[in-house]
């Protein structure tokens, strides 16, 4: 018996020591996490100031730098950026120069082999050598862009670093400009669908036939094939190597990059002129797509000098904003898909270190590539370059993938798109402005500008001049000489509007419309023109439109294409072959009476974009899964539907019983909800199945979820409705994992105070009261100002660090 008593006691004891051990562990991380908070109150001394600077965060912790010259303000905007995002910097920047592997070592290391092969930082970096040779480097852009990493690695250096840094062992190291240019490369990449539209195409194209492959496309317009891919395509069917596995893998890698990091996706955007405002003055809403992680990609912040200002929206590693407004003007941004990119099967002779261009043999370059890989050797590997580009061997691994380089307007020598974001934001008309654009080779984006006066429209990035008879959505012939480009178009030729009689411009990522200027062969890889169309609608229906009204449309969870999709299957299926009559009766009645807005609450969305998704499985059924899931994470797959729903004469249609399919997919819908969410059809609501999750890199891995990641939460909206919440592909369900960045609307009639949300907050850091302060606001809609005026700043005032030069 007392042996029993004292093991109980020590028992006790044992717990008792436990938790005191647990209790001080959390305690000192709590005191850890803490001490590594942004300074925001009090008097800081930073080198090379010239002069005090103010920093005044808001209620939203939105900083308000005053300073009296700009290189005093890029200095604190680093030093700021650095104290609430330094671990966001620190993964945007080991992304885009591939070194994740280091950090999270062997399972990051195809994506480190994917941005190596890429030479993001070796073309920014020749783009530089070139414009110091030349002696075209803008000397004024140059010591601001050097006064922001000043401003960053004084914060790394001599503040308390974050706690993600103790986690992964990261140690620190300058950040310099070359950093921020190569993100600027993987920004541009995540846009463009070529590494895995074109080889997934060209094999359908060989398996499937031109007429059903063809209707697979984004844009179904006749293609012609050379001999030589003739030849090359009979050869490819008959060693059937159109089976391999693995064909696709820079989608896994930017799918897998989907949790945790902000990749782009898309956009919405919208200028109104004075004549179509109740105000009389132009108003600009923008609401740019882009992977949710936390925290989330942009940056708020304003800057006031005597000779700048700017309330911008920036990408925490560059200095400029991407999105910007001051008193006089702004500007917002959607993705143009333009094509920029294309792949080139070359003929290369590792003998003689060669390739082969029109019966010419032309020396390759190589680069040897050392990544750090942790817990593991570190991997070697040789980046080939050919007139086309890099070589992606290292990327595609299967035989037929095999010598392919990828030619993209982003490695071009005079490639300089921080210089035209500095000119941007620093212009001073709409004339200024519009030069600064035209100096933008690449990423493709069209910038929707406006000011007191003038509404604008005009596209960033080089658009090539490409042969009609060669389908850049498929593999091109890198030796014949058939395929190359014919040139580019120059600023003036590209697509663009300047205050259009209808006082209104309209971009939401589809192909452009309503320049007279648009060639017929332009081909992009356009999002579906659904949102377009529903923005246009709407915004056309009225003659003047006010902010409210505008907040309004911004966040509508509707797309009008889907009344007339669903009504071509409810008058197709045939009900007397739907399972369980007397519950199918209510589920189409359901869907008879939807107002076609996605709220979390409707059963309706529930039902019609699974059977969406059921009929496309059925259609698509001889795809291998990976080409399925390949597919369904494209553009092509909402248009190939729309497609042949809405055309009983599609080819399609000769394989397939078009009632059967759509009643089949209608079974198939209702015994999915059932499975997902249970029998009772009242519990189907849209929220259970259409939720979003702010990742934090390193709540990708359990149980570090429930600490960095924000959610689920229910979310309204859907995929192409205006409130475009976008799913990844079909593998995990209805899942959202990209959506609006941020929604801004900015009146020119007061552009004092301008509308914006963010999805999350300003902060990334865990303790920070601006940490994820706005993520109800942004799930249910709302929007907070965004202050210009010193006497509102004053008035929303939470902190104030001031800035001194060190003595």
């Amino acid at each position: 018996m007392e042996y029993l008593t004292r093991k109980k006691k020590s028992f006790k004891n044992w717990i008792i020591g436990s938790l005191v051990v647990l209790i001080c562990v959390i305690l000192y991380a709590l005191y850890f996490v803490k001490s590594s908070l942004a300074p925001m109150d009090g008097e800081l001394q930073l080198k090379n100031l010239t002069s005090p600077v103010s920093v005044i965060r808001d209620q939203f912790g939105i900083p308000h730098i005053k300073a009296k010259n700009n290189k005093d303000a890029f200095r604190a905007l680093g030093f700021v950026v650095a104290s609430e995002r330094l671990f966001q910097m620190e993964m945007e920047r080991r992304m885009a120069n591939g070194e994740l592997a280091e950090i999270f070592g062997k399972r990051m290391l195809a994506t480190d082999k994917l941005f190596r092969t890429l030479s993001l930082r070796q073309s920014m970096s020749s783009m530089l050598d070139h414009k110091i040779r030349t002696n075209t480097l803008d000397p004024k852009m140059w010591n601001e862009l050097e006064s922001f990493y000043d401003g960053v690695n004084q914060f790394q250096y001599n503040e308390k670093l974050p706690l993600e840094f103790s986690l992964l062992g990261i140690k620190p190291r300058p950040f310099s400009a070359l950093d921020g240019y190569a993100f600027i490369g993987l920004m541009s990449f995540s846009f463009g669908v070529a590494t895995s539209e074109e080889p997934l195409m060209t094999k359908l194209r060989i398996r499937l036939g031109s007429e059903l492959s063809n209707e697979l496309r984004n844009e179904m317009t006749p293609y012609e094939v050379h001999e030589i891919e003739k030849e090359k395509n009979a050869a490819l069917k008959s060693k059937r190597v159109v089976e391999a596995r693995d064909h696709y893998p820079v989608m896994k890698i930017l799918v897998d990059l989907e949790q945790g990091f902000p990749l782009f996706e898309g956009s919405n955007g919208w200028v109104i002129s004075g004549k179509r405002s109740v105000t009389g003055f132009p108003i600009l809403a923008n609401d740019p797509h882009i992977a949710y992680s936390n925290p989330g990609v942009w940056f708020e912040a304003h800057i006031e000098t005597p000779d700048y200002e700017s309330y911008g929206h920036f990408l925490s590693i560059l200095p400029f904003p991407v999105l910007s407004h001051n008193k006089e003007r702004g500007w917002g941004l959607t993705m143009s898909l333009i094509d920029d990119m294309d792949l080139y099967r070359e003929k290369l002779n590792p003998k003689f270190k060669s390739y082969q261009f029109k019966n010419l043999e032309i020396p390759y370059q190589e680069r040897l590539e050392v990544i750090k890989v942790k817990g593991e050797k570190a991997y070697e590997m040789l980046v080939l370059t050919t007139q086309h580009g890099p070589i992606m061997d290292e990327v595609f691994t299967n035989p037929e993938d095999k010598s392919l380089a990828l030619k993209w307007a982003f490695h071009g020598i005079e490639n300089d798109p921080l210089l035209a974001l500095y000119k941007m934001g620093s212009a001073q008309s709409m004339e200024e402005f519009k030069s600064a654009v035209s100096l933008g080779r690449a990423p493709g984006l069209n910038i929707l500008y406006a000011d007191k006066k003038n509404i604008g429209w005009w596209m960033f990035g080089e658009i090539a001049k490409k042969s009609p008879h060669s389908p850049t959505d498929f593999i091109l012939d890198g030796s014949s000489g058939l395929d190359e480009y014919e040139g580019l178009l120059s600023f003036d030729q590209k697509p663009h509007l300047e205050n259009p009689t209808s006082g209104l411009i309209v971009s939401a990522n589809s192909r452009p419309e309503g320049s007279p200027l648009i060639p017929d062969n332009m081909r992009g890889d356009w999002q579906p023109d659904d949102r377009y169309k529903s923005l246009l609608t709407i915004l056309s229906k009225k003659e003047k439109w006010s902010v409210p009204e505008l907040k309004e449309v911004q966040t509508l969870s509707l797309n009008l294409e889907n009344k007339l999709i669903l009504d071509e299957l409810l008058k197709t299926v045939a009900f007397q072959n739907i399972w369980k009559k007397e519950r199918a009766a209510n589920y189409l009645q359901i869907l008879k009476k939807w107002n076609f807005e996605s709220s979390v609450h409707s059963i309706a969305p529930s039902l019609y974009y699974t059977w969406c998704r059921e009929i496309t499985k059925i259609l698509l059924k001889d795809l291998s899964p990976e080409e399925f899931e390949t597919f369904t994470k494209l553009p092509n797959n909402w248009n190939f539907l729309k497609r042949v729903v809405l055309s009983p004469d599609s080819v399609w249609w000769k394989k397939f019983d078009r009632q059967k399919v759509f009643t089949t997919g209608f079974n198939n819908t209702i015994e999915s909800l059932r499975e997902a969410l249970g029998e009772d059809s009242a519990g189907w609501a849209w929220g259970h199945l259409h939720t979003v999750e702010y990742v934090h890199p390193i709540g990708r891995v359990r149980p570090f979820n429930k600490i960095f990641n924000i959610g689920p939460i229910e979310i309204n909206g859907a995929y192409n409705e205006i409130n475009n919440q976008k799913p990844s592909g079909y593998s995990d369900g209805f899942n959202v994992k990209a959506g609006p960045s941020t929604r801004r609307i900015i009146s020119f009639d007061h552009p004092e105070i301008g509308w914006g949300i963010l999805p999350s907050g300003n902060s990334g850091h865990l303790l920070s009261p601006f940490y994820k302060d706005q993520v109800e606001l942004f799930a249910k809609g709302l929007y907070r100002e965004e202050w210009l005026d010193d006497k509102d700043i004053f008035a929303h005032q939470t902190h104030e660090l001031n800035l001194v030069p060190a003595k």
